[in-house]
């Protein structure tokens, strides 16, 4: 939804849920499942897409 209206997404790893939880939802009431940033990018910032297989070259169907 966040998409749709022109905001850049992306989910965060490799944080700590206990330390999150302690500093946002001190009285236990509410706990965090994922992390994700918000906002508008910069689409100068974007570096090129990486080269990518054909699917060919990974891939075949018998």
């Amino acid at each position: 939804a966040a998409r749709s209206l022109g905001l850049d997404v992306g989910p965060m790893s490799g944080f700590d849920n206990t330390q999150v939880d302690q500093e946002f939802f001190p009285d236990g009431r509410y706990a965090s499942n994922f992390l994700l940033n918000l906002g508008y990018g910069d689409p100068a910032a974007l570096h090129p897409r990486g080269p990518r297989f054909e699917f060919d070259e990974v891939c075949a169907i018998y």
